[in-house]
């Protein structure tokens, strides 16, 4: 007899118990009943011949050693098995989208969201423009592009938002230049929040500061940076490796954080428009590095998950 294969609704299931916290809220989630959420992870347990949560007093209270290694491949082949139906199911979409995007989003988790969906989707052209957001902006509300990637202000109401993260002041490991009074910045042009940003906080804290270097381009601005010519804002996802990252211990004012959101034209999306939106979307709710096969399944610990 050969070895007993994983069925991909219980795996979906036990999954749910665990990012829902408990199998009531698993059950809302998957419009079925509290108990045959229990039954589902019961046939589970029953097939692999292992525990996967922690039970006390009848509660449970996080996951097995074999949980844990069972929830990284549950995702996984979950991932699998929706690209696979969503690439059957539209394997006959076709038409071009014009898509815009910051650079530094662009250069780390774009190249993975669109190589997955190209892959799917081959008969999809995608046009892909890389600006800042004040312009990327513009050309979605004027139709020129279909949807752009945009970086803005917490708070702002235009737009879809995906996720949030930090600025960071940014210098060279090599160069010291925190005393250098004015302050040399290397920033991107006018009308770039991170500019806006690092000029505005210095302003408010008082500090002398002047233009060393201003560039378009994100590769730009980072090599202005390790070879010393200034002090740059960046996000966390556009540090490199000889970067060093200064905060108030170093007498630098803090910064706030901005957000990634999704703009759409006016005039709407084409089927494949709403395609490529979608996953997207569903691209951030897994996480991008999700995409990399290099990387490994991340294994959460364990935690108190309510019955």
């Amino acid at each position: 007899m050969g070895a007993p294969s994983l069925n991909v609704e219980l795996l979906r299931t036990f999954v749910t118990v665990v990012e829902a916290q408990g199998f009531t809220q698993a059950g809302e989630r998957l419009h079925r009943t509290q108990p045959a959420v229990s039954i589902q992870v019961k046939r589970l347990e029953q097939l692999i011949e292992r525990q996967l949560f922690v039970r006390r007093k009848g509660r449970l209270c996080g996951l097995t050693e074999a949980g844990e290694v069972l929830l990284g491949y549950a995702r996984h082949m979950l991932r699998i098995n929706d690209d696979a139906l969503q690439a059957v199911a539209a394997s006959g979409l076709a038409g071009k989208v014009r898509l815009g995007t910051p650079e530094d989003f662009a250069s780390k988790y774009l190249p993975l969201v669109l190589s997955h969906f190209a892959a799917m989707h081959p008969r999809v052209q995608l046009e892909v423009y890389c600006d800042l957001s004040v312009k990327l902006q513009e050309s979605v509300r004027s139709g020129e592009l279909d949807l752009a990637l945009i970086r803005r202000n917490l708070g702002a109401k235009d737009g879809c938002g995906l996720y949030r993260e930090p600025l960071q002041w940014v210098g060279s490991r090599m160069c010291q230049m925190i005393k250098t009074d004015p302050l040399p910045l290397a920033v991107f042009p006018e009308g770039c929040a991170y500019r806006a940003h690092a000029i505005d906080a210095l302003a408010a804290s008082g500090r002398a500061w002047r233009l060393a270097y201003v560039s378009p381009s994100l590769v730009g601005v980072q090599a202005a940076v390790l070879g010393g010519l200034g002090v740059s804002v960046l996000p966390d996802s556009a540090l490199l490796p000889g970067h060093r990252t200064l905060g108030t211990t170093e007498g630098f004012p803090p910064l706030p954080s901005v957000e990634l959101v999704l703009e759409i034209a006016p005039a709407g999306l084409s089927h494949a428009g709403e395609s490529l939106v979608d996953y997207i979307l569903e691209r951030v709710e897994t996480g991008f590095e999700s995409l990399d096969p290099g990387v490994e399944p991340t294994r959460v610990p364990p935690a108190t998950i309510s019955a």
